[in-house]
């Protein structure tokens, strides 16, 4: 396996009165495991697409075709797009520094206006992603770049251009259509936060130089490890975790903090899939993004000593040892003696082992995640457990993972105000 789980920190035992009960959390648990054998069953049956792409590999090569064609053309490729659209591509490539991969993922006038008065937009592809097709934001942008990209780049317009959408009759595949552009199909049974073992996280990770048959293989032996087992798994004993504290603690939020600023993204991936497959009828927990060490000068103050209504999972990457040497002549001068020639990766390493004991010590449930080598391989592991815990923790709870009927509501009214409607 390409992390290990270690949850003691969450028990009363451990942390007292915040923590949980372990007989009650067994029982829990052992439910949780039991839906994870019935996700494997429906996936051996055709279900869960966003789960068993793991296992795919017949659609690599034509990705590793289009990447390559593009790699071959351009220096920069832009991602069009929104949310899960958007959310794993970015949290893949954030892997691999100066990867020449652009995710314009927030509409703004003035980031795009900054982006087409640049010089090199000759030498720039653009991805556009939208599985419905008519994603206001998305559908603004790709008009936007295309009519600017025309009048720079002429009759090449199409080399410029690939959309990501699902068949049948949206705004992309008009577009596509008329500007004869590459378009490819998004996975009809694949929700966008869901997406990223598609080809909607995998082209800008190819597009980057990742290894995306690695991603799915960590992913791959994530699923078979956790629908096979007898006892709890990795992913149902997370999702039992954050179910168990809710019902027995009123714990209702749940923050993420890596040590890694190659994980950050990652972690706002991992707070759209909580919070919209899980905020249903009533339930669910919020998901707070934090990056550690950063983020203890501004959380863990409000943490600490604020409402106890939080679960912590920290996740810690093999650093000692790593990065460059401070000098020990200068750190003595100022006093820092326990900095002397220590590398930057023990100080990282020293601010993850205290965070999370310092937690715990204040009765704080705490979970952290440990992984030896970030590389493709444990990216995909990272994200089959948490669409893994996701789903487990919604049948858990009692509510459909998939849809996200309160988000449509805005939607249909921001189109009506565009139109000039009253609202």
């Amino acid at each position: 396996m390409n992390y290990r789980q270690i949850i003691e920190d969450c028990f009363a035992g451990r942390i007292g009165e915040r923590g949980l009960v372990p007989g009650d959390f067994d029982l829990l648990a052992a439910e949780a495991q039991a839906h994870a054998a019935a996700i494997g069953v429906e996936a051996g049956e055709g279900g869960f697409h966003p789960l068993t792409l793991a296992r795919e590999s017949d659609d690599l090569d034509e990705l590793e075709r289009v990447a390559g064609l593009l790699t071959a053309r351009f220096k920069r490729l832009v991602v069009l797009g929104t949310g899960g659209s958007s959310l794993g591509g970015q949290a893949l490539t954030s892997l691999v520094p100066g990867h020449g991969v652009e995710f314009l993922d927030n509409l703004d006038g003035h980031d795009i206006d900054l982006l087409l008065a640049r010089d090199d937009l000759g030498d720039t592809a653009f991805l556009a992603v939208s599985k419905s097709g008519g994603t206001a934001e998305t559908v603004s942008q790709l008009i936007v770049c295309l009519r600017a990209l025309q009048n720079i780049v002429g009759e090449a317009l199409a080399y410029h251009f690939v959309l990501i959408t699902e068949p049948g009759d949206n705004a992309l595949r008009k577009i596509g259509d008329q500007f004869g552009l590459k378009i490819m199909d998004h996975p009809t049974d694949v929700g966008g936060r869901f997406s990223v073992l598609s080809l909607v996280g995998l082209l800008p990770a190819l597009f980057a130089g990742l290894d995306v048959r690695a991603v799915r293989q960590g992913a791959a032996a994530v699923l078979e490890a956790a629908i096979a087992s007898e006892t709890p798994s990795d992913p149902a004993l997370g999702a039992a975790l954050a179910v168990g504290l809710l019902r027995q603690r009123d714990i209702t939020a749940s923050v993420l903090m890596p040590y890694a600023n190659r994980l950050k993204d990652f972690s706002a991936w991992y707070c759209q899939l909580w919070a919209e497959s899980l905020g249903k009828d009533g339930t669910g927990t919020t998901p707070i993004q934090a990056n550690g060490p950063v983020d203890q000068h501004s959380q863990l103050q409000l943490w600490l000593a604020g409402p106890a209504d939080k679960v912590f999972t920290l996740i810690g990457l093999k650093t000692a040892g790593s990065g460059p040497t401070i000098d020990a002549d200068l750190a003595q001068s100022l006093g820092a003696d326990y900095l002397a020639d220590r590398q930057i990766g023990d100080v990282v390493a020293a601010l993850y082992q205290a965070t999370a004991t310092t937690l715990a010590r204040n009765g704080c449930p705490t979970r952290v995640i440990e992984i030896d080598d970030l590389d493709e391989a444990a990216m995909g592991a990272l994200f089959m457990h948490f669409m893994l815990e996701t789903l487990i923790a919604a049948r858990l709870l009692g509510v459909n993972p998939i849809d996200q009927p309160a988000v449509e509501e805005g939607k249909t009214l921001a189109r009506g105000i565009l139109a000039g409607d009253a609202v």
